[in-house]
């Protein structure tokens, strides 16, 4: 049992599988409700300066609003290569999220990933690059109630 709050819980952490080529945007498809947190990730779901009482009067629901994939279309060379990257991305996030919740439920030090070449390190990089144009992190970060969090290095 963790001793964090499960995901999509306030504060929690999304785990390793939460990050895939089709992005935030069809996470929160399936789960509409969240839609209302990341309006600043995704403004055409609001417009500040539309009228309220003509959006309510249309029964307007941000919870309605379709969002489309961040990633249309791919040849196979970039499927495989953005699959790679996000494989990667996965492996450690997850060895570095492990970390984290042991460190926090033990209070032992957490050892975070060490890349074994920097080669592996540089295509990290471009990974987090990819991964965070789907899932802007800082948007995630400061969802209004939500606040999921990532505690520990991404870099």
């Amino acid at each position: 049992m963790s001793c964090l709050p499960q995901f999509p819980a306030q504060y929690s952490i999304p785990p390793a599988c939460f990050y895939n080529i089709q992005g935030l945007s069809q996470w929160l498809n399936q789960n509409p409700s969240k839609k209302q947190y990341f309006i600043g990730a995704f403004p055409y779901l609001y417009k500040q300066n539309q009228i309220t009482s003509t959006l309510s009067s249309f029964k307007y629901s941000v919870a309605n609003v379709p969002l489309g994939p961040s990633v249309v279309s791919l040849s196979q060379g970039q499927a495989l290569m953005y699959n790679q990257q996000i494989q990667l991305f996965q492996k450690v996030y997850t060895y570095n999220s492990n970390a984290y919740v042991n460190y926090a439920c033990s209070g032992e030090a957490p050892m975070y990933y060490t890349f074994k070449t920097y080669q592996e390190k540089a295509q990290y990089t471009s990974a987090v690059g990819l991964v965070n144009e789907l899932f802007p992190f800082r948007d995630m970060a400061e969802a209004s109630t939500l606040n999921w969090a990532v505690p520990f290095p991404l870099f």
